[in-house]
């Protein structure tokens, strides 16, 4: 007999056998994948405080390279196993890690230990051998048994062999293919370039002494270049309201292209003669390795083709080609592109729609024109990609936050982690210097009393809230808006005066656009790429009213909630506010619809078809 001591967890309704590897709740034993059991025994075992996720991937994934999205799924399977949608027992800190949140109790801690007696198990080969008749030859039977034996022994040599030699060769493939460590093990900002926070665009010149940067002053754009080494610039492009889409700097260094009202402009790097090269370019160029070609991100025209990687000459000749296109409701995004070291691929933003979403890295083949998304994991926005010199990977902005991503395996790993947003990023060809732009937001809320003169507005929040905008005014007159304040964008609730701020949701999702119900009830807003969803005023009874959507708006009597769908050309549906199946309202662009409080009319702007946006009202 042997003494086998449990090891046993105790929280909410569950019970976490340590030793048998099983979660029980109630009479019923709920099934887990092994990595996913691992990271609920870890975050139960550190219960009551913060969890990264780089202390879960040592603990989880010690002798394996995975991305974030293996933590991702092996969360998501512990919540569905706990019934944990609303994030009540693992709550989520945004780009930090998880807590987890009820009191667990240690079966053991008053001396009960639950153990049980188990009978060993014994593996027994008996061999059986038949006496060979005296002064005869041996019966067939036991030359069989013999022979047998003989193969027996061989075949368990051989096969021992096979699987060493296979082991090592095994462990020599996982070797070679393992993903290529970041070499960018500690990045620590040297200084800031620019310190009067209107910077945008930027471009670091191939031998990092120089970089230009777009300037917004006054309600215009302005392009400037300076050394990194001086504090003082030359404007090279004067101002002008034409806003700016992107900088690029020529493999030589000896110039500058911008973009510029959808124009491809060149300039020398510090100023001069301006030449116009192409129309419609909607992202930074990017050059081939031998500097005659170059790329760019053309957005759709309404042709059906939808947003196309247009290839043409450096120097303005002939005539564009499109390599790649992407039809709705799939996109190139603006987030730009970048030609690899070796010629072969280009490096672009994709997604399920142009402008936010699930987006992440698509790899270009130049020769052909083929398609290839270079990570599993997705981001509402990627942005501002440069290739590594030696082609083993790039870097990124995704979500605020600057990222190296390994070439072909798609592993991406932060690489500068603080709560500072960045939204442009260019590398020197040596890659020893980057140069970002930072963001630091700051928004606030004000109120305006009509119906007193003069009207003086006051200020509600002074806290730089982030650089969300969005915010709905309840029946009772308190203010549901979303802000960043927290890490991420969040759902906070406020009086009208300013005052008792409260959180109303606190999770990894960007919660966006609410709008509060007529009964004052409940809150519906969008999550990108994870559609509409709904939550009391409380925090509670948090729920999924579709896939996908955005720009919710309730009906005046509160029994339906309608907005738009940009997977599907930007159209206007509603879905039923206790849940259901969605309904089509238009099949032409319908964005952040409004009905009245009557419910006879509703009001929605077109923003995506080409020419000035148009607001409109229908019934």
């Amino acid at each position: 007999m042997q003494k086998l001591t449990h090891r046993i967890y105790s929280f909410d309704e569950f019970s976490l056998d340590v030793t048998r590897e099983s979660l029980v709740r109630g009479s019923n034993e709920i099934k887990l994948r092994p990595k996913s059991f691992g990271v609920l025994k870890y975050l139960v075992e550190n219960g009551g405080r913060l969890v990264t996720k780089e202390e879960l991937f040592d603990a989880i994934w010690a002798d394996s390279s995975v991305t974030d999205d293996s933590l991702v799924k092996c969360i998501k399977d512990v919540r569905d196993a706990l019934g944990d949608e609303a994030q009540r027992l693992i709550k989520t800190v945004p780009r930090r890690g998880y807590v987890f949140d009820p009191e667990v109790n240690e079966n053991g801690s008053n001396g009960q230990i639950y153990s049980e007696e188990t009978t060993g198990v014994h593996l027994v080969i008996e061999e059986t051998e038949t006496e060979a008749a005296p002064h005869g030859p041996p019966k067939i039977s036991g030359m069989f048994a013999a022979l047998k034996r003989r193969k027996l022994a061989t075949a368990i040599a051989i096969a021992t062999i096979v699987l060493v030699g296979g082991g090592i060769a095994f462990g020599i493939y996982l070797y070679y293919l393992r993903p290529p460590k970041s070499p960018f093990k500690s990045v620590s900002i040297i200084k800031n370039l620019t310190t009067d926070g209107n910077a945008g665009y930027v471009a670091v010149s191939p031998d990092g002494k120089y970089f230009a940067y777009t300037i917004f002053e006054g309600g215009q754009d302005s392009l400037w270049v300076r050394q990194v080494a001086v504090l003082k610039g030359v404007q090279i492009v004067k101002p002008s309201a034409d806003a700016f889409a992107g900088v690029t700097f020529s493999p030589d260094g000896n110039y500058v292209y911008y973009v510029q009202n959808r124009v491809l402009y060149q300039t020398g790097t510090f100023g001069g003669a301006t030449r116009k090269l192409w129309e419609e370019v909607d992202t930074n160029v990017t050059f081939s390795p031998d500097g005659k070609r170059l790329a760019f991100v053309r957005r759709g025209t309404g042709d059906g083709l939808g947003s196309r990687l247009v290839l043409a000459s450096a120097d303005g000749s002939g005539e564009p080609q499109i390599l790649a296109n992407r039809k709705p409701p799939e996109s190139f995004t603006i987030g730009g592109c970048d030609w690899s070291p070796d010629g072969a691929i280009i490096v672009c933003s994709g997604g399920d729609n142009g402008l936010f979403g699930k987006q992440l890295p698509i790899a270009v083949r130049v020769s052909n024109g083929r398609q290839t998304p270079i990570t599993v994991r997705t981001w509402d926005k990627v942005r501002s990609l440069d290739w590594m010199p030696d082609g083993t990977g790039f870097i990124m902005c995704a979500n605020g936050q600057i990222w190296h991503v390994t070439y072909p395996d798609g592993a991406p790993t932060k690489i500068y982690n603080d709560l500072n947003f960045y939204r442009a990023v260019s590398l020197t060809t040596d890659s020893d210097t980057l140069v970002a732009v930072q963001e630091h937001p700051q928004i606030n809320f004000h109120v305006l009393d009509l119906s007193k003169e003069p009207r003086e507005d006051r200020q509600l929040t002074f806290d730089s809230i982030g650089g969300n905008i969005s915010l709905t005014a309840a029946p009772d007159g308190k203010i549901v808006y979303s802000s960043d304040a927290g890490g991420a964008p969040d759902l906070w609730i406020m009086d009208p005066d300013g005052s008792n701020k409260k959180q109303v949701t606190n999770d990894g999702s960007d919660e966006l656009n609410p709008m509060v119900s007529p009964d004052g009830r409940s809150v519906a807003f969008g999550v990108p790429s994870e559609g509409i969803w709904k939550v009391d005023l409380d925090g509670g009874k948090r729920r999924q009213l579709t896939a996908y959507g955005m720009f919710p708006c309730y009906s005046g009597d509160g029994n339906w909630v309608f907005y738009t769908l940009p997977r599907d050309k930007w159209s206007l549906w509603k879905v039923a506010s206790q849940g259901g199946e969605p309904v089509r309202i238009t099949d032409y662009p319908a964005v952040q619809p409004a009905v009245s409080p009557d419910g006879k009319l509703i009001a929605y702007m077109n923003l995506i078809t080409p020419g000035a946006p148009k607001l409109y009202i229908v019934p």
